[in-house]
């Protein structure tokens, strides 16, 4: 993400960012793509070089630069493995920008992207498309994801449980008041994932609300390079949430968190917003981490003796740098088992809207990642981000040796809270 705008030619500025890289090659363990190609130009380094060399004017053709910048699925885990701390998605993102001002269409992506992009604008309508994909599901055994629009729609599930409930805590003046930002793929297709979250916040003590007049984080925008839209999601998030005065904004989607924290440096280059930028972001949590505040009370699990494997989300991990925080709680319920397994902290190839773009890069990151799985035999496979939601649900489809359903932190923790709270209600009988 740039700090400074670009012109269209040269953006020598990117050079103080890429001069921080010694070339060592601890990034490329961690790179999905790299390890599925074995390809330097498919790997931070290499991208960074490509970078770096345009930003130079030593590259007359534009071509290498473009495949390596499009191939990337943007999990970031290069930065936490970078020894020299370099800001690889701020050399990223002005790469991309910088190939889009020369006329590069290699980021509009596929038609059903396009549509996400515009409908992530328009709540009404993505709510509309997940009810139709919600009656679809029921008719359409699995449409594969990134096949096309359909493969976006969750499947049909259960969800009975997941209701407002008494948390028999009631806010009281002394309560935290936390905003919650709902999201709009979020929102509109993982709506019980949402109020999961927010029950467990109340029932941790919190004041919960939900905001009115807030977008789209604006994450899948950026990463299209629709940098001008996403600068005008983040104002409008930005303005609808200083409304008030909020302790914490929580979410429940690790991709979102991760955008809504790097507002400040989406805007550094806009002095009017900047501050607010900074007060915004400031205060932005992913629930998990709330639960586990002080300040929080302490919630019991129940689980029914199942195993359960984690695949966390990239951004809450490598960029919130908060991946710890569901690990912990999942570890606090009680008679079920939290497995680990190999390259568990790798990317799935959901990446926003990688999946669909790139379908063949994604499913080989998935196929991976599903024979880790298979190996661990777990009964549920859970998620704390919406894309990896999508993409986990196509790996279980398309591995029919993984027997395990996939589901949200949230809605797994609410039902084994509900669980621990049954339990004490009949001993204490």
């Amino acid at each position: 993400m740039s700090k400074n705008p670009l012109p269209a030619q040269p953006f020598t500025w990117v050079l103080a960012e890429t001069e921080h890289c010694n070339k060592c090659g601890f990034c490329l363990p961690a790179c999905p793509t790299y390890r599925i190609s074995g390809q330097e130009l498919h790997s931070p380094r290499g991208r960074i070089a490509m970078v770096e060399a345009a930003a130079r004017e030593e590259l007359p053709d534009l071509s290498g630069m473009e495949e390596a910048l499009e191939f990337c699925v943007g999990c970031r885990a290069c930065e936490p493995a970078c020894p020299s701390g370099v800001h690889y998605e701020r050399i990223l993102e002005a790469g991309r920008t910088y190939l889009i001002r020369r006329g590069s269409t290699a980021f509009r992506g596929a038609l059903a992207s396009r549509s996400a992009l515009y409908l992530t604008k328009h709540p009404k309508a993505l709510r509309q498309i997940g009810r139709l994909g919600r009656r679809l599901s029921r008719i359409v055994p699995d449409v594969g994801i990134g096949s096309d629009f359909l493969g976006m729609l969750p499947k049909t599930r259960d969800t009975s449980a997941i209701r407002p409930v008494n948390t028999n805590l009631p806010a009281t003046p002394m309560s935290p008041r936390v905003a919650f930002f709902s999201g709009c793929v979020m929102d509109s297709m993982f709506a019980d994932e949402n109020l999961a979250a927010r029950n467990l916040l109340e029932a941790a003590g919190y004041s919960v609300e939900v905001v009115l007049g807030q977008s789209c984080c604006g994450a899948i925008h950026l990463h299209s390079g629709e940098i001008e839209s996403t600068k005008a999601l983040a104002k409008a998030n930005i303005v609808a949430f200083e409304r008030e005065h909020w302790a914490w904004i929580a979410n429940a989607a690790g991709g979102c968190g991760a955008m809504l924290q790097e507002y400040p440096e989406l805007l550094a280059d806009e002095s009017d917003w900047v501050q607010r930028a900074e007060a915004f972001s400031s205060r932005v949590r992913d629930f998990s981490t709330l639960l586990l505040e002080p300040t929080a009370s302490p919630l019991a699990f129940r689980g029914n003796g199942s195993r359960i494997v984690l695949q966390n989300s990239c951004h809450l991990a490598n960029v919130q740098r908060a991946g710890q925080d569901p690990i912990r709680l999942l570890r606090q319920v009680e008679g079920d088992t939290l497995v680990s397994f190999q390259d568990q902290e790798m990317c799935c190839g959901s990446g926003g809207l990688y999946n669909i773009n790139h379908r063949t890069w994604a499913q080989a990151i998935l196929d991976d990642k599903m024979g880790k799985v298979a190996v661990k035999t777990p009964d549920r496979i859970l998620v704390n981000n919406p894309g990896c939601q999508l993409q986990m649900q196509s790996g279980v489809s398309r591995h029919q040796e993984v027997r395990a359903s996939v589901e949200h932190v949230a809605t797994y923790l609410w039902r084994c809270h509900l669980a621990a709270r049954s339990s004490q209600s009949r001993r204490d009988a």
